[in-house]
């Protein structure tokens, strides 16, 4: 009945998901499974926030407002997914169920995957990161569309990409994991995620 089933993860920045697939009869639905906050080096009044939802969603051949953490339509061909996360680390789930009852079998793996993250040059910690994730049946979402909607994205958040550097990675193991820069090797290595490991 789980068509499509994603994980999405933060540390120390927010996160768009873009996903393409074949027409389906749905419910989607974000849960948000993890906040918490940072406690360090932060300005005063800082604002603490963890918040998934859809964006967007093209059903029918037409794009939809969602804004919202659910969707229940029939002809969903992408959804637009966001993470919000400030001065925290976020994990959120994504799910898609069958309406139909004619799916069968474990949810679909995508079939390419791309991320656009961009990173403070001064310590190599993330910024933003975008990812595309394409379905079968689903429209290729091009390197050119992935980048482009990365930097539109960037910039809604008042950030500009000119301060920051941009790498641009695919292959599904490789996006799931949260990443940093190595300011030495100028590669992308998996953040330290537990706090008592300096």
């Amino acid at each position: 009945m789980i068509v499509l089933t994603d994980t999405v993860q933060t540390w120390g920045h927010s996160a768009t998901v873009h996903y393409s697939h074949a027409a389906r009869s749905v419910v989607t639905q974000s849960n948000l499974a993890l906040h918490m906050e940072f406690n360090v080096d932060l300005p005063p009044k800082p604002i603490f926030r963890s918040y998934g939802f859809i964006r967007t969603a093209v059903v029918g051949g037409s794009t939809v407002i969602v804004n919202g953490p659910c969707l229940v339509a029939a002809g969903v061909t992408e959804l637009n997914f966001e993470l919000l996360t400030d001065n925290g680390a976020s994990v959120s789930v994504v799910n898609q169920f069958d309406t139909t009852g004619t799916f069968t079998g474990p949810p679909q793996e995508a079939i390419s995957v791309r991320r656009v993250s961009f990173h403070r040059p001064v310590n190599g910690t993330t910024a933003f990161a975008h990812t595309a994730k394409v379905y079968a049946g689903g429209r290729d979402i091009s390197e050119q569309e992935v980048v482009e909607t990365a930097i539109a994205n960037l910039k809604s958040r008042g950030l500009e990409p000119a301060d920051l550097v941009m790498k641009v990675t695919s292959g599904a193991d490789h996006v799931s994991r949260l990443q940093r820069l190595d300011l030495e090797t100028n590669e992308l290595v998996d953040e330290v995620t537990d706090p008592r490991i300096s």
